[in-house]
């Protein structure tokens, strides 16, 4: 039977097979006509940028992990974290920045080779430590050209308290009174050891100014103490200063105990009335404010001295230089360098002058000993005058 369209039924439609192959060239056509909608979309989407520069310093360990076992029962534990300068320029180290004051970081060099490699060492001092789970930090701050910035950890478990300094330090603000005594106790908490007070060897103090004394030990149930008390004669010049004293024992464990002292004050007026601002005493400065000296205990020639600027009032006078301990030695660098800048803010008429000080070790110090002081003497028109600087030995 043929239909109005001429067309018999089975001419209709197409064969089933005709399906299959319709539907497979539209799945082929829809990549080219995705590709074509995409030419003809904008894109505003910013170019991809690789960057390739990285901080020129490459560090074997970023963190220094003790804390599964106890660490030893020892005044100073050190940690020493190594490095590589991969970048195509040297390296500067520009500052060391501890987390807590019982940290004295090194850097050994200071100016890193492309290429060559170096280490931060960092002692902790864990005599007045809490015990438990420690951790303390370093900042490290370089140039490589740009300024860079790297985190360096150290964690340890510190066993349980077994020394204690109170106070740790001495500190009299303003001028003290000849017959103030100021006492430092030292308590004794290690196990066996109540019944059994340090046996102390002899006391030392210095700038001569300070002195100490043992005061008498007593013995207990949980603990033995040794006392300590220490005067100031009086004697000392105007102005602001640190000092030491160091007790010596016959103990392993702790053959040295050390008690930094600040005394003094940098004012020497009150504000008036009037709402004038006190004055402070013309001065010399030290930068850096501590400085630093590496002990190599094995070989002493290797060991490294300290620079120190020295900034002071140009009319003021140098003298000698004390160190102590002795074994540490300080001089003048010739070349004294006068310039127009100021001494003082607040005196605005006073020159200044610029002097560099080299210290170094000549011997190897007591064990155990990682501080001491430089004394530096002036004459100046107002009468004596005296700069201390505390110094950190540190032991490698």
């Amino acid at each position: 039977m043929i239909d109005r369209s001429g067309q018999s039924p089975a001419d209709q439609s197409p064969a089933p097979a005709q399906w299959p192959s319709r539907a497979l060239l539209l799945l082929l056509l829809l990549p080219c006509a995705g590709s074509a909608l995409a030419t003809l979309i904008p894109d505003h989407a910013p170019a991809l940028q690789v960057v390739t520069e990285r901080p020129a310093l490459v560090f074997e360990s970023y963190l220094a992990d003790t804390s599964q076992f106890e660490a030893e029962s020892r005044p100073v534990i050190t940690e020493e974290f190594f490095f590589r300068n991969l970048g195509q320029n040297p390296v500067e180290i520009a500052e060391l920045k501890p987390s807590c004051g019982c940290l004295a970081p090194t850097a050994t060099p200071r100016i890193i080779a492309p290429g060559e490699t170096g280490r931060i060492t960092l002692p902790v001092r864990t005599a007045n430590e809490p015990s438990g789970l420690r951790e303390y930090l370093v900042t490290v701050r370089y140039l490589d050209p740009n300024p860079r910035e790297v985190t360096l950890t150290c964690r340890m478990l510190l066993p349980q308290k077994k020394l204690l300094i109170e106070p740790r330090v001495v500190m009299v603000m303003g001028q003290p009174a000849p017959t103030a005594v100021h006492e430092v106790a030292i308590s004794d908490f290690r196990e066996g050891r109540p019944q059994q007070p340090i046996q102390i060897a002899r006391i030392e103090a210095t700038p001569a100014f300070v002195q100490a004394s043992l005061a008498g030990q007593s013995t207990g149930e949980e603990l033995s103490q040794t006392r300590l008390n220490i005067r100031f004669d009086g004697t000392q010049p105007p102005g602001q200063h640190r000092g030491l004293v160091a007790v010596f024992t016959n103990d392993p464990d702790y053959p040295v105990i050390q008690i930094p002292v600040v005394v003094g004050s940098r004012i020497i007026s009150s504000p008036g009335s009037d709402g004038t601002a006190p004055v402070e005493a013309p001065r010399a400065r030290a930068a850096p404010e501590m400085g630093r000296v590496v002990i190599n205990r094995n070989v002493l020639s290797e060991s490294g001295a300290a620079d120190l600027q020295i900034t002071a009032p140009a009319n003021w006078q140098t003298g000698t230089v004390e160190a102590w301990p002795p074994q540490l030695n300080a001089t003048y660098v010739p070349g004294t360098v006068t310039d127009s800048s100021t001494a003082d803010t607040k005196n605005t008429d006073a020159q200044t002058q610029k002097l560099a000080l080299r210290v170094g070790v000549t011997e190897l110090p007591p064990a155990g000993l990682n501080q001491g002081v430089l004394t530096l003497h002036f004459t100046t028109p107002e009468g004596p005058r005296i700069l201390t600087v505390p110094m950190s030995l540190i032991w490698l």
